[in-house]
Formats: structure tokens, C-alpha cells, sequence
């Protein structure tokens, strides 16, 4: 295709490319990419909580007896960060580790408030509300995007056994 300008043609007609049409399945995996590298974010505002002294009891959370446990569940976060992090690069091949994360998300947040963390409108609270839709955004939408069934993202299966 030349992009010579041709008589009676503007200059930006003669330099516009052809775009190719995106399919529906490809705007589906663009969204998917974008909400797993949100979630992979999320987890930071975690390890920000977790890592800055004083910052659990600002937020209604009691300081454990060792930094032991602060230290495991910040870098258990981190962890996840990085994880859903690399998968979104490609997330047709590492769909099942946002998919598990969504599944673990979901029991973060359950555990939190039947624990009673959650209970109170602290930022803690913000938190484990704020991993709902993150968790049922991968649950629900992994499966949307990449056109798989849930067991099929649970057992990291491409194709049905």
C-alpha cells in the first residue's frame, strides 16, 4: 500500500492504515487483561495496610504478637500481585491463576467477616468489600472472556476432558 497522496486526497488519507476489525472475543480478552492487572493493583493497597507501622490499628485491625504474621500475609499479597501481574500478559495460557486468586478473594473475604475484621466500616472492612467484585469479576468473567468452563479454568484445562 503506497502512501503517496494521490490527487484530490488529504494528506491523513494518504497516511491512514487500514485498521483491522476487533472481534467481540478480543475486546472480552482486552477487558479480562485490564480487570486482572486492577486486581494485581489491588493487593498493593493490602501490602501498603499491612507493611506501614500503625497503619492495622488505624484501620481496626489489632497488631499480631510477631511481625511474623504481618510479614506472611504482605508478601502472601505480594505474591498474588506479581502473579496476576504476569498472567494478564497472557491470560489464554495463566487464566486459572486469576481464576484460582478470584476463588481465594472470595474466601479472604468471608473469613474476614466472620472473623468479625470486616464488621466495622474501617478501611479493612473497604478492603475485603472491595475484593466482592474482584473476586466475582474473575470468577465470572475468565470463563466470558476465554470461552472456558469453570472446571475447565479450575483443573487449568484448555480444551473439555
Amino acid at each position: 500500500m503506497s502512501t503517496r497522496q494521490q490527487p484530490g486526497e488529504s494528506r491523513l488519507a494518504a497516511r491512514a492504515v487500514a485498521r483491522p476489525a476487533v472481534s467481540a472475543g478480543d475486546r472480552r480478552l482486552r477487558f479480562m487483561t485490564w480487570f486482572v492487572r486492577v486486581a494485581g493493583l489491588y493487593n498493593a493497597s493490602a501490602i501498603v495496610v499491612l507493611l506501614t507501622p500503625g497503619a492495622l490499628e488505624l484501620v481496626g485491625v489489632p497488631q499480631p504478637y510477631s511481625p511474623f504474621w504481618v510479614w506472611l500475609a504482605a508478601l502472601t499479597g505480594l505474591f498474588a500481585g506479581i502473579v496476576l501481574l504476569l498472567s494478564s500478559a497472557d491470560l489464554r495460557t495463566y487464566g486459572a491463576f486469576p481464576y484460582w486468586n478470584g476463588v481465594v478473594r472470595l474466601a479472604f473475604v468471608i473469613t474476614a467477616f466472620s472473623s468479625d475484621f470486616g464488621s466495622d466500616a474501617t478501611v479493612f472492612g473497604l478492603l475485603a468489600v472491595g475484593d466482592v467484585p474482584l473476586a466475582r469479576g474473575t470468577i465470572f468473567g475468565l470463563p466470558w472472556a476465554l470461552r472456558r468452563t469453570h472446571w475447565q479454568l479450575l483443573t487449568n484445562r484448555r480444551r473439555p476432558t
